[in-house]
C-alpha cells in the first residue's frame, strides 16, 4: 500500500463520483459463509449523545446508521461494519476530554486488532460530531506512531462536523472558520496523502466557529446545521454527503483491495 498513487482513496472516488462512476456490488456478494477476514471493515463512531460504553459495536445507532445500514445489507458478510461504544457524553456520565479519549482508545485497540489479523482486509474510519473528533485523534495517534494502528492501514477517514475541524486540511466543503476545540497539527496528517477528510456543514457551530465560546460548545451539539451531514452537498455534482460516501465504500469493496485504486489515482 505504499505509494502516492495508493493513497488518494477517497479523493479518487470523490473524482469518479462527480464523473457519474457508480459501483454495483460483485457477484461474490451473494449469502455464503462468513469469511475469516472481510473484504474491508468500516469502523463507525457516533456522535454526542448517540452510544454509551455498553453499547453493541455490531448495532447501528446514532445519524451515522443512515449510512452504513444501507452499506451492511448490500454487502452482507463482505463488509464488517463496527460501532465503536464509549461515553459519547459532555459532562455525564464522564467530562467531554476523558469520554473523547476512552472512545479514541477504543477505536485504536479494534482497527489495530483487525490490522493484525486480516493484513488484507481494508479499514475506512468515519466519526461524527464528538465521534470526528475520536476518529481525528487516532488518525493522528497512528502518524505519530503511538499506537499499534499503522497509518498506512487506514484506507481513508472522514471527520464529519469535528469539535476539532482543521480548516487547513482536506476538506469535502469549502466553510469558513475551525472546531470549536481547535485543529491538532495539520502536519501530523501529510502520511496519508489524500485519505482523510473533514466535513463541515455551513453554519455547523461546532466545526465552523471563529472563537472558542462555551456556550458554543455546550449548545452547538443541538444545532441543525449540526445535523445536516446526510443531504449535505457535495462538489462537483452536488450528490449528498452520504450518497458519496456509499458509493465510495461500494467501491472499495468491489474492487478489494486498496490498492486497486493506483491504476486510476491522479
Amino acid at each position: 500500500m505504499a505509494g502516492g498513487g495508493k493513497r488518494r482513496v477517497l479523493l479518487v472516488l470523490v473524482l469518479l463520483l462527480g464523473a457519474g462512476f457508480l459501483v454495483t456490488p460483485a457477484a461474490g456478494a451473494a449469502p455464503g459463509a462468513a469469511p475469516a477476514c472481510p473484504t474491508a471493515t468500516l469502523f463507525a463512531v457516533p456522535g454526542t449523545g448517540e452510544t454509551s460504553e455498553a453499547a453493541d459495536p455490531g448495532r447501528a445507532v446514532g445519524l451515522l446508521a443512515g449510512l452504513t445500514d444501507p452499506l451492511a445489507q448490500r454487502w452482507g458478510d463482505q463488509l464488517s461494519v463496527r460501532y465503536v461504544p464509549y461515553p459519547a457524553s459532555l459532562d455525564r456520565p464522564v467530562l467531554y476530554p476523558l469520554s473523547e479519549l476512552r472512545g479514541a482508545d477504543r477505536l485504536a485497540r479494534d482497527a489495530a486488532d483487525v490490522a493484525a489479523r486480516c493484513p488484507d482486509t481494508t479499514i475506512t474510519l468515519v466519526g461524527y460530531s464528538q465521534g470526528g473528533d475520536v476518529v481525528s485523534d487516532v488518525v493522528h495517534r497512528a502518524a505519530r506512531g503511538t499506537i499499534a494502528l499503522p497509518p498506512e492501514r487506514i484506507a481513508g477517514a472522514v471527520m464529519l462536523g469535528s469539535p476539532r475541524r482543521d480548516p487547513e486540511a482536506a476538506n469535502l466543503v469549502d466553510t469558513p472558520g475551525r472546531g470549536v476545540l481547535g485543529p491538532r497539527p495539520t502536519r501530523e496528517l501529510e502520511i496519508y496523502d489524500g485519505r482523510v477528510y473533514e466535513v463541515c456543514a455551513p453554519g455547523d457551530p461546532i466545526c465552523a466557529t471563529e472563537n472558542l465560546d462555551w456556550r458554543v460548545f455546550r449548545d452547538g451539539w443541538a444545532s441543525g446545521a449540526h445535523r445536516a451531514y446526510p443531504d449535505l452537498p457535495i462538489a462537483p455534482a452536488g450528490l449528498p454527503l452520504f450518497t458519496v460516501l456509499e458509493r465510495g465504500v461500494d467501491t472499495l469493496v468491489a474492487r478489494g483491495t486498496v490498492t486497486a485504486f493506483a491504476a486510476v489515482g491522479p
